[in-house]
C-alpha cells in the first residue's frame, strides 16, 4: 500500500478550511468539521494556526444547544491587501482592496489616442506608487499585483502576445513592473480574470461549467470546465473573437480571415453604421449625427434601434447572428450550464441580447445546451480589477494562507513617484 505524504494531506486540509472561512461570514469549528469531514481536533489545530498568524478572529459566541456555546470564527479581511488592475482601451483602473474585496482606494486614468504600451505602463507604475504612498499603514501587507489586459496573454511569462483592443504586440508587462516592484505579479487576459471573479464572487459560484463573454469594442471569452479555468497549451484559449465565421471574409489583424470580431464586435457594429452615414442613407443614424460619420458610436446605433430604425436593427441583427453562430459552436462542443455576458453591448442594448438569444436557439444542436442559461453579469464597480486581483487571492488560498513574500518597492529611489498627483 502506497504511503500518504502527511504534508500534502495537511496542506490540502488547510486550503479546504481556509476557503470555507473566506466564504463564510461567521462559522464555528464544529460546522467546519461537518463540512470537511475532518475530526474536530484536526480542525482546531489548523484554525488555531490561522488565529496565531492573524488570518482569523474569534468574533463572539454562538447559540448553545445545551453545552458550552461555540466560538464564532471570522476571516480577518484586513490581514493583507491586494492591488487589482484593469487596463482597457479607455482607461487604467487600479484598486487597492482587502482580502474580502472591500475597496480601500482607487486610481483611474483615461487613456489617450497618443498613448503607447510604454506610456500606459509608466502611468500604471506612477499610480500604484501613489496608492502605496497614500496608505503607509497597508504598504507592508500587500500580497501582490494582479493585472488584467484584453487579448492573448502568456500568463506564465507575463507577456501580452497580441491585443487588438490596445494595439499591443509582445509587450513584456511583468518584466516592466519587476523593474519597480518585488513580489507576486500576475498578468492575465481580462476576460479570464472576469471568469475567475464570477467563479469566486459572482454567478459562477457552485457552477462547474460556464462560459464568460466580453461584448465590447472587441469580443473575448473564457471557459470554466469542471470548476477550473481553461488555458490551453499556450495560454491562448478563449479567443472567440478570432474564430472564423466567414470562409471568404475580410483580413483580420490577428492574421486570419473572416474572424468574428470583424462582424459582431462593437467596433464592427460602429463601422457598419458609419457606412450608412457615408452613403447618405435616410436613417435615424444619419440624423442623430447630422450626417457626420465620425460622430457615430455604439450609443448612436443603440438609440436608433430603440427608435425602431430599420438600418440600426439590421446591423444589430446581423451582429447577433454571427455571435450566436460562434457561441452555438462552443455550446455544442462543451455543453456549459451558464453563459455570463459582460460589456457595453450586453449592458446597454437589450434589443441585441434578445436577438442573440433568439439566434442561439436556432443555431445550437437540438439536444445540446437545452438547459444553458444566458445572463448579464451583476453590475459591480471595479469588477475587472476584482477579477485581476482574484488570481492573487487564489494563490494565497492555495498556499494555505502561507506568505513567503510581500510586495516591495524594488529601489527606494523610485518612491519619489508616489508624490505624482
Amino acid at each position: 500500500m502506497q504511503k500518504v505524504d502527511k504534508s500534502i494531506v495537511n496542506m490540502a486540509n488547510k486550503v479546504n478550511i481556509l476557503r470555507i472561512l473566506w466564504e463564510s461570514q461567521c462559522i464555528y469549528r464544529a460546522e467546519i468539521a461537518r463540512m470537511t469531514g475532518l475530526s474536530q481536533p484536526t480542525v482546531m489545530k489548523i484554525v488555531d494556526e490561522f488565529i496565531d498568524r492573524g488570518l482569523v478572529n474569534i468574533s463572539g459566541k454562538g447559540v448553545s444547544s445545551g453545552g458550552k456555546p461555540p466560538l464564532m470564527l471570522e476571516f480577518k479581511w484586513d490581514a493583507y491587501y491586494i492591488i487589482g488592475v484593469d487596463i482597457n482601451e479607455y482607461r487604467i483602473e487600479i484598486v487597492l482592496m482587502d482580502l474580502g474585496f472591500h475597496v480601500v482606494d482607487t486610481r483611474i486614468q483615461d487613456n489617450r489616442e497618443i498613448d503607447t504600451s510604454e506610456t500606459i505602463l509608466k502611468r500604471l507604475v506612477e499610480e500604484i506608487m501613489f496608492l502605496l504612498g497614500n496608505h503607509p499603514d497597508k504598504k507592508e501587507r500587500i500580497l501582490g499585483i494582479g493585472v488584467g489586459i484584453p487579448g492573448i496573454v502568456d500568463a506564465q511569462r507575463g507577456v501580452v502576445v497580441n491585443s487588438t483592443e490596445l494595439n499591443w504586440k509582445d509587450v513584456k508587462v511583468k518584466e516592466y513592473l519587476l523593474q519597480y516592484f518585488e513580489g507576486k505579479i500576475t498578468i492575465e487576459d481580462s476576460t479570464r480574470a472576469l471568469a475567475l471573479e464570477e467563479k469566486i464572487l459572482g454567478r459562477g459560484r457552485n457552477v462547474k461549467n460556464f462560459l464568460c463573454l466580453s461584448l465590447g469594442s472587441s469580443i473575448g471569452s473564457a471557459l470554466v470546465m469542471n470548476g477550473e479555468l481553461c488555458y490551453g497549451s499556450s495560454s491562448a484559449s478563449g479567443q472567440i473573437g478570432h474564430m472564423a465565421v466567414e470562409r471568404r471574409g475580410e483580413a483580420c489583424s490577428c492574421g486570419n480571415y473572416g474572424c468574428l470580431d470583424l462582424y459582431a464586435s462593437g467596433r464592427a457594429i460602429q463601422l457598419e453604421a458609419k457606412k450608412i452615414v457615408r452613403e447618405h442613407a435616410e436613417s435615424q443614424i444619419t440624423d442623430l449625427v447630422y450626417g457626420d460619420p465620425e460622430k457615430v458610436d455604439l450609443n448612436i446605433v443603440f438609440e436608433a434601434a430603440m427608435g425602431n430604425d430599420s438600418d440600426a436593427l439590421a446591423i444589430l441583427e446581423k451582429a447577433a447572428d454571427y455571435l450566436a453562430m460562434a457561441v452555438a459552436g462552443i455550446i455544442n462542443l462543451t455543453d456549459p450550464e451558464l453563459i455570463i455576458c459582460e460589456g457595453k453591448i450586453c449592458r446597454e442594448c437589450d434589443i441585441f441580447m434578445k436577438m442573440f438569444k433568439k439566434y442561439i436557439r436556432r443555431r445550437r444542436m437540438r439536444y445540446v445546451g437545452r438547459e444553458v442559461e444566458i445572463i448579464i453579469s451583476d453590475p459591480k464597480s471595479y469588477m475587472s480589477s476584482f477579477g485581476s486581483a482574484s488570481f492573487i487571492l487564489e494563490r494565497f488560498i492555495q498556499a494555505g494562507g502561507e506568505v513567503k513574500e510581500l510586495l516591495r518597492i524594488k529601489n527606494t529611489e523610485h518612491e519619489h513617484i508616489i508624490y505624482v498627483s
